[in-house]
């Protein structure tokens, strides 16, 4: 009788012990670009999964999961590679079947926590099979025929920081920095593709992330002439108010705020991005002798002044000269570049100016405004 009680309480104990070491998915999350769709999961440390592929179905199975029923509806997600999802218990394993419109190439990794998010990730990219990213081809730069260069148009490069996994600074009100830059960059476009002789470009036209590394190149691959990233900085401070302009310097940022302020743009890796971007980047250390600095920066000065005198006609500025930091994106061969500030996500009336389509106007008519100043 006693050893009956004794082997009763060990398996009572061991069950317990394996129902609390199920490896719990707290969060789904889905981002599309025109080159993959991205698939996070937040989750344990101890995950344990596989990846089956068969044609147009792609099997995710996690063994001895739990899944929060608050997660459970964030997993029928649709757009143009995925047709349909289910989700199917097989004893101790959940299984996730992503029904696809095509047959796409699978890439998976696990990240660690960070200061942006809490928990273990597990991400899933569905890549087109003809998609430039994946063949990892570099991007040749276009050549002009003599004859097309006075005909050719202004290329403008606009960067709206941020995107997807990487919603960028968060307001008091909960407003994501990468949602009001991508606004504000549609409306700049809109600008200048209304001018003669000026054609704009963005580095995304969507809520999905791309990589530091990958904003340069599109500038590269486009002869762009310019190059201008929207940002809306954030501080602790709810009285931090003002917009900013930044050009580069190599040395890094030139006093503590815009030191705190490049590592926070500069932390690509954190996002689901299989990218190093560290002093011992080769790409980078290279493109940095790869043009006549003395000449970039004077005129990256030159249209950050021209940008400021616009800013401060709409509204208070923060600094009222460029200032000098070591932003990656900035880093573009040959073409000057600014990011703008354009003002204070985490000031509660700054961000409230921000979701304000008329004053998001204003600011891409000031940044347009100084735009064309620059060329006069």
């Amino acid at each position: 009788m006693h050893k009956l009680i004794v082997l009763l309480i060990s398996i009572f104990f061991l069950n317990t012990s394996y129902a609390d070491s199920k490896t719990t998915l707290y969060d789904f999350r889905f981002w599309t670009s025109p080159e993959r769709t991205r698939i996070v999961i937040d989750t344990e440390q101890s995950v344990r999964f596989s990846i089956k592929q068969d044609k147009t179905q792609v099997t995710l199975s996690v063994k001895n999961a739990k899944l929060l029923n608050k997660t459970f509806k964030k997993l029928f997600y649709k757009d143009q590679r995925i047709k349909k999802t289910r989700v199917k218990r097989d004893k101790n394993t959940m299984r996730f079947f992503f029904k696809t419109f095509d047959d796409y190439l699978i890439k998976s990794y696990t990240l660690k926590p960070n200061n942006k998010y809490k928990h273990h990730r597990l991400v899933l990219d569905l890549y087109d099979n003809k998609s430039k990213a994946v063949k990892s081809k570099p991007i040749k730069k276009k050549t002009k025929k003599p004859t097309d260069i006075k005909t050719s148009k202004k290329i403008i490069l606009i960067d709206p920081g941020h995107g997807g996994e990487d919603p960028g600074a968060i307001g008091y009100k909960k407003s994501k920095e990468k949602n009001i830059t991508l606004k504000i960059a549609k409306k700049l476009a809109r600008k200048i593709n209304q001018t003669k002789g000026m054609k704009a470009i963005l580095t995304r036209k969507g809520d999905y992330y791309v990589g530091l590394a990958k904003r340069i190149r599109i500038a590269q691959a486009n002869n762009a002439s310019l190059f201008i990233s929207i940002h809306a900085d954030s501080v602790k401070s709810k009285s931090a108010k003002g917009a900013s302009v930044y050009t580069l310097s190599v040395r890094g940022g030139s006093t503590k705020f815009a030191q705190r302020l490049e590592r926070s743009q500069n932390m690509a890796d954190q996002f689901g991005v299989e990218e190093q971007l560290g002093k011992n980047d080769k790409y980078l250390n290279k493109i940095l002798w790869d043009f006549s600095r003395k000449d970039r920066d004077t005129q990256s000065q030159k249209l950050g002044n021209k940008i400021l005198k616009q800013m401060d006609k709409i509204g208070y500025l923060h600094k009222k000269k460029p200032q000098k930091a070591g932003f990656v994106v900035l880093k573009t061969p040959a073409i000057p570049s600014v990011l703008v500030e354009t003002a204070f996500i985490s000031n509660p009336k700054e961000e409230k100016r921000l979701n304000n389509i008329k004053e998001q106007n204003k600011i891409a008519n000031a940044i347009y405004k100084g735009i064309l100043n620059y060329y006069e």
